[in-house]
């Protein structure tokens, strides 16, 4: 995969520097500095959101959070340890409160930790389909290029029902 990509670069700019050699260079040169300035973005948004899922778990928040949806947890989640719950808390809180990349260490413990298979894969399709209640990435992402439109409403209706929709496929399709 990484041979077709860096064929289709090479081409691209090739194609580029023979027809527009004027644009080619400028082109590269810019699209480099937007690059640079999106992932600086994205480092300020995930920097703050993994302080703070690290203070709520210095502070008890995160005990707080797992006591409350222990129960939850376990009907979707049965037969795991007590440690493994406490992560997927965590994961699942943090994807909630659209922190994903912050909750992402959570997630993989939980993986680990975990004894059912099935679980796995649940946990795979909750991570990937997401309840977001707070979209933070995509907001400011949206805010930084003066997007008008909210997304609040959209993106919890169509996340819980792309959450709804897998977790119902878990349940009947894999087999323990």
């Amino acid at each position: 995969m990484n041979f077709i990509f860096t064929l289709i670069l090479v081409v691209g700019i090739g194609i580029m520097t023979a027809f527009s050699p004027e644009k080619a260079l400028s082109s590269l040169v810019g699209g480099a500095g937007k690059g640079v300035d999106f992932c600086l973005k994205m480092l300020a948004v995930y920097a703050v959101w993994s302080s703070v899922l690290k203070l709520w778990e210095k502070t008890g928040v995160m005990r707080f959070l797992s006591k409350k949806s222990g129960f939850l947890l376990r009907k979707i989640f049965p037969g795991e340890r007590e440690e493994c719950y406490a992560d997927l808390s965590v994961n699942l809180s943090a994807n909630f409160l659209g922190m994903g990349g912050a909750g992402t260490p959570a997630g993989i413990r939980a993986t680990k930790n975990m004894l059912s298979p099935k679980n796995r894969t649940m946990l795979i399709v909750i991570n990937s389909t997401s309840i977001q209640l707070i979209p933070t990435t995509i907001v400011a992402l949206r805010a930084t290029y003066l997007s008008q439109k909210d997304i609040i409403l959209p993106t919890l209706l169509s996340t819980f029902v792309s959450t709804l929709l897998g977790v119902l496929l878990v349940k009947i399709l894999v087999k323990k």
